[in-house]
């Protein structure tokens, strides 16, 4: 995860941290082999800010799974934060795969609590 490129005024840019850089960009892609997460290939090509991605994520899935992506973003971004945080302040890198499978364990622990859309999303059959 390269926080020094794509700034605008010394700051990293949204869209770059959390969908153009290759750690998140890589991360995202693996999310979207999951069942039902395909169309976030899509949104990823067409990002002109962390805003337009969100928007082509709602128009490239069914509706069915709106809410379900909704929250996957939500968990994913969040997670790509707790990444550069660990990065810069504890020096501590994950891989990919090791993310990737946290996202899936939350997102379990997130449909078990009651996000019944995002179980929807992850386990129900395409």
């Amino acid at each position: 995860m390269d926080v020094h490129r794509y700034t605008i005024y010394g700051t990293v840019t949204s869209l770059h941290l959390f969908v153009e850089c290759p750690f998140s960009s890589q991360l995202w892609c693996s999310v979207a082999l999951w069942n039902n997460c395909g169309s976030i290939v899509v949104a990823i090509r067409e990002a002109a800010s962390i805003n337009s991605f969100h928007e082509r994520l709602m128009e490239v899935c069914p509706p069915e799974h709106r809410k379900g992506i909704s929250s996957m973003f939500i968990l994913v971004c969040h997670s790509i934060w707790r990444e550069r945080n660990s990065r810069i302040f504890q020096d501590k890198a994950f891989p990919i795969g090791q993310l990737s499978c946290f996202i899936k364990d939350e997102a379990q622990a997130w449909a078990f609590a009651g996000a019944k859309a995002l179980k929807k999303l992850l386990w129900e059959p395409p």
